[in-house]
């Protein structure tokens, strides 16, 4: 509890200042990521795994967009893990010139098959990323997402799923 505490009260300290940001106002971006994905905790799971990612979003202020994700993850053992998740998150740009930390957080449904059995699941994940602005158009970045199954008394996954990608986008603008 005193994690999302921290996480809420970071965020809406973050927000409450001013902003001269402009990297995405006005602006839709489509991205592409791959990456690494993990059960750090685990002791019955496959713990290292492969991150492949789409991502849509919109900036609707001068530093706030939202966006959606869709991504695959194969954990591949004798017994392979296979995840799917779709989820929605916010997030905050501090547009730095070209560099462009970002901070954020989401919310994400995921389907979990493995032995021929699946199970949906509801997560929350935590971003941290940076993009760097090739020009107008296109954008490179990394990011670290940290994933809470918040469902997980029931579910065969851990509480915790990290991944970590790579990522090539395009901005297109709205106006």
């Amino acid at each position: 509890m005193r994690c999302f505490v921290w996480i809420f009260g970071s965020l809406t300290l973050v927000a409450s200042l001013p902003s001269m940001a402009r990297a995405y106002e006005d602006q839709a971006t489509l991205g592409l990521e791959v990456g690494y994905a993990g059960i750090p905790t685990t002791d019955t799971l496959p713990r290292n795994g492969v991150d492949v990612g789409l991502s849509a979003g919109g900036g609707i202020g001068d530093a706030w967009s939202i966006q959606g994700l869709l991504s695959y993850n194969v954990f591949p053992t004798e017994r392979p893990l296979h995840l799917s998740m779709a989820g929605l998150e916010t997030v905050y740009a501090l547009d730095i010139v070209r560099f462009v930390p970002l901070i954020g957080f989401g919310v994400d449904g995921l389907l979990t098959v493995r032995d021929r059995r699946s199970r949906g699941d509801f997560a929350l994940h935590v971003l941290l990323g940076v993009d760097y602005l090739i020009d107008q158009r296109w954008i490179v970045g990394a990011d670290v997402r940290g994933y809470w199954v918040a469902t997980n008394a029931a579910s065969l996954l851990d509480p915790f799923i990290l991944t970590v990608g790579a990522r090539v986008g395009v901005r297109f603008d709205l106006h």
